[in-house]
């Protein structure tokens, strides 16, 4: 008995190991990171860029409202066109130097021409307004210069671990015009107001700039990437601001403001890219989304419809969809 119990125990152990070891999963094995072999290349690009700006210029203008009739005198600036220009020199295993340019302008403008609005400013003084405009000019100019390290991680995976200096430019104005006839002062024979304000702000920082590139290939030339960066930028900001205002004397005024800042920067894309084996060289085209960011670059200076000089921080921000090409071609 004592002899058939130690049999069975020895057969069900067996059996337990024997299914443990049939449950174990795959086993892993590390990839290796490489480098690319030593070549020497060098690359030519550009993109459209068509992008939207969020800063606030020209918002503070005008709002006339009379009854359900209203007519908001701020500007939300809209879609415009850009471009980005780029050229890279490829040596070593892996390294690159790349400069890369960034330049947008947009001038976006809102008018109204009617029907007539009665509107009573803080004051209390009442009149009918005629035409009323107002414009928003963002600015964004954005010069990279990197130096790169392209790092393997197995067949299909690489990264671009960049560092740099990053040059940038931002810049914000607005006007706002209104023109109406007076209805207190003389009814009978009331007297043309004219009123307006122009606002610039710029901002123009330099300082250093570290990112990384990373990129997946599907195969056949096909691959997505997502970039990142962050800059630190020294410069300096200078704002100004003109107003003038028939009915209230008191804001015919000129403000100006110059200051030095440290502003954060950060951007960032998604794109997705084909490339082509061509017999000199690569062609390669690519489409995605652009994000830039500026902490607090600008200072708003004055507001309109309460006649405050506030002196109030802005940030500055772009985005929108990009499509280019880039060729690159290998040095004998």
């Amino acid at each position: 008995m004592l002899n058939l119990k130690k049999t069975a125990l020895a057969v069900i152990a067996l059996g337990s190991t024997a299914a443990f070891a049939g449950t174990m999963g795959p086993v892993c094995s590390a990839v290796n990171v490489t480098v690319p072999c030593e070549t020497c290349a060098w690359d030519v690009g550009g993109r459209a860029l068509y992008l939207q700006s969020g800063a606030n210029t020209g918002t503070q203008s005008f709002t006339l409202t009379q009854g359900t009739n209203r007519y908001q005198g701020g500007v939300s600036p809209q879609w415009g066109w850009g471009f980005q220009l780029e050229a890279s020199y490829h040596y070593s295993t892996g390294n690159d130097m790349n400069l890369n340019w960034y330049h947008y302008r947009n001038t976006t403008t809102n008018t109204y021409g009617g029907p007539t609005l009665n509107f009573t400013q803080p004051n209390n003084n009442q009149y009918s307004v005629i035409s009323a405009s107002s414009s928003a000019s963002p600015q964004w100019d954005q010069v990279n210069i990197e130096f790169g390290q392209h790092v393997d991680f197995g067949e299909n995976k690489f990264a671009r671990v960049h560092g740099g200096f990053n040059f940038s430019r931002t810049a914000v104005s607005g006007t706002g015009v209104f023109n109406g006839t007076d209805q207190i002062a003389n009814p009978t024979n009331p007297y043309r107001v004219n009123a307006t304000k122009n606002y610039s702000s710029t901002y123009n920082g330099f300082g250093p700039r570290v990112g990384m590139d990373l990129n997946y290939e599907w195969g056949n030339g096909v691959g997505v990437y997502a970039d990142g960066a962050l800059s630190v930028l020294a410069g300096s900001s200078k704002s100004s601001v003109v107003t003038s205002d028939a009915l209230i004397p008191a804001r015919n005024n000129a403000y100006s403001s110059s200051q030095s800042k440290v502003v954060g920067e950060l951007d960032a894309k998604v794109g997705m890219m084909y490339t082509y084996a061509m017999a000199q060289g690569d062609l390669s085209l690519d489409v995605g989304w652009v994000w830039a960011h500026y902490t607090n670059p600008t200072t708003e200076l004055y507001d309109f419809n309460t006649g405050n000089q506030n002196g109030f921080e802005e940030s500055f921000g772009i985005q929108g969809l990009y499509f280019g090409a880039k060729w690159v071609g290998n040095v004998a």
